[in-house]
């Protein structure tokens, strides 16, 4: 491989990789607005500009690979920043000074470069200014706003809407000085990829309409996740404040979704505020339904587990969005008590398909974790009931003991119909986060953690096994259904009381074949592929 000298730093990089990304390899923060490492270069913003021993004129970083060895960069010259003074001086004629109300603020490049290169008055008259009036809060779809005024014209959603969505709503119109985007007539910007233009726009042209004006970035704090929309297993960043989401944005893993997010799997994180919480244990007698404690709710439970006088099966249903952990101790849970009548219900969604350097990953499920629940030991027995015959048969009215471990595991949570039907088995748990139509009709209820409250594995379409982490701590009367898990199988198996997730993780390692040889320390930023999936198709449409 080639190697190049950036500001007297050495990096070897394969041929054909541009400046920079190869400054990025040794630390070096090359400024650009047009450039994007999924888009096509074009060189549109002229802002990483360099000189190149032996060019006689600077030269734009995004569009100059490194081809042979010994090439030498220079990055900060007096004459490589008098260029970016001079095409920040020209990004600013036009633009409106409108930072302290522009929802860009705190992660808008043209802010930050503005104080990094730029200078701190302009030569241009005001009253000269060019304007879009009019264009202020158009609407180019249900998901996003132009402010034609603050755009750079980088073309980067241009290029998305062309290169990755292979849609192509969006345009240039008009020429010069007066050119604009826009969306062709007719053609608005809907496709299932559209908010990403939001993302990778440098300004504060496109704001999305679910978050504008919502929160101040600044204030938000930020936790690394999975999406839990579909079993693609995207990777998010889950932004908040005081616990309380306030958007997804899409987490680099260029094995999965790569830089993309689709727009269902933003809006996933609403259903938390939409749907009333689960905040403590409830338990019913005579008919009548009270707040309780954990130990009771608890010894309860266990008193009913350990009946011998059962006329019955003792029944589990567990859901793909528990996390494998979860799923691997519910099993356990079962074999505890002699059950082979668990078993998981997943809701078939319309495909998600998210585009990545590999091609595209699509996923039909609408839950993240079928595969590793599945995996997990979650499946029936010999001669065990199965999640349809609880939802739409009459297996539930023959079981003595019914624990639904997810309060919300699909539509039919919803349903009044499914409700009445897992209603009639004679004693009936369920937990979950929300507060349903089943868990108001449960005889105990356990309130525990969303996933932005806990941590797991989830296992994605393709096998991927994905760790994710708490963004932070659940309310003060709801536990992680790891440890209420935990807890109700150490009182038949004293031996497992008050293990970590990294020791549960490590006994379903032992226990069942598809995570064997794994260690929850080891699990890679990108995941690690339990099993070979075939992709549906080697790349992607458009």
């Amino acid at each position: 491989m080639p190697t190049v000298t950036i500001d007297d730093r050495i990096v070897e990089v394969p041929a054909g990789t541009n400046l920079i990304e190869a400054g990025q390899r040794v630390g070096i923060q090359i400024p650009h607005y047009c450039w994007h490492p999924r888009l096509s270069v074009v060189g549109q913003c002229r802002m990483c500009m360099v000189e190149i021993e032996g060019m006689p004129k600077l030269q734009t970083a995004c569009s100059t690979q490194v081809v042979k060895d010994g090439m030498v960069v220079r990055t900060k010259t007096p004459a490589v920043l008098e260029a970016q003074r001079a095409i920040m001086e020209f990004l600013l004629i036009n633009h409106p000074l409108d930072c302290p109300i522009c929802d860009q603020a705190g992660e808008c490049a043209l802010q930050d470069y503005g104080f990094k290169h730029g200078q701190a008055f302009s030569r241009f008259r005001y009253e000269e200014k060019r304007t879009y009036p009019e264009k202020e809060r158009v609407p180019l779809g249900p998901h996003v706003l132009l402010n034609m005024n603050r755009c750079i014209h980088c073309t980067r959603c241009v290029r998305f809407t062309q290169e990755i969505s292979g849609t192509g709503e969006i345009g240039f119109f008009q020429r010069g000085a007066r050119k604009e985007i826009g969306v062709f007539p007719g053609r608005p910007l809907d496709n299932p990829l559209s908010a990403n233009v939001v993302d990778i726009c440098p300004v504060g042209a496109l704001t999305s309409t679910r978050f504008r004006f919502a929160e101040r970035v600044w204030y938000l704090d930020k936790k690394p996740s999975l999406c839990t929309g579909c079993d693609v297993g995207c990777n998010v960043t889950i932004e908040h404040r005081r616990g309380r989401i306030r958007r997804y944005k899409p987490r680099l893993n260029p094995e999965v979704n790569d830089h993309w997010l689709c727009d269902f799997g933003r809006t996933t994180a609403e259903r938390y505020d939409e749907l009333p919480r689960l905040l403590a244990p409830r338990i019913r007698k005579d008919g009548t339904e009270r707040a309780t404690g954990w130990r009771e709710a608890l010894d309860t439970t266990t008193q009913r587990l350990r009946a011998r006088s059962h006329e019955g099966p003792l029944a589990f249903l567990g859901s793909g969005f528990l996390s494998s952990e979860e799923a691997f101790l519910l099993a356990a849970l079962a074999d505890a008590v002699d059950s082979p009548h668990r078993a998981i219900w997943v809701d078939s969604g319309p495909a998600r398909r998210i585009p990545n350097p590999q091609g595209w990953i699509e996923g039909r499920d609408a839950a993240p974790n079928r595969r590793g629940a599945e995996l997990a030991g979650l499946v029936p027995g010999k001669g065990g009931i199965d999640a349809s015959e609880l939802l739409v048969g009459d297996a539930a009215a023959r079981c003595s003991f019914l624990f639904v471990a997810d309060s919300d595991f699909g539509r039919a949570a919803h349903d009044p119909k499914v409700v009445e039907r897992l209603r009639a088995a004679q004693f009936l748990v369920v937990m979950g986060w929300a507060d349903t139509p089943l868990a108001r009709v449960a005889d105990i209820a356990l309130p525990v953690a969303t996933h932005a409250e806990r941590e797991g594995t989830f296992v994605n379409v393709e096998g991927r096994l994905q760790r994710f982490s708490p963004a932070f701590p659940p309310p003060s009367q709801v536990r992680e259904a790891l440890s209420v898990l935990g807890e109700l199988l150490a009182r038949f198996r004293p031996d497992v009381a008050g293990r970590s997730i990294a020791e549960v993780f490590a006994d379903m390692a032992a226990q069942r074949p598809a995570f064997a040889g794994r260690r929850w320390e080891a699990i890679p930023a990108t995941g690690t592929v339990l099993e070979s999936i075939a992709r549906v198709a080697p790349a992607a449409e458009g």
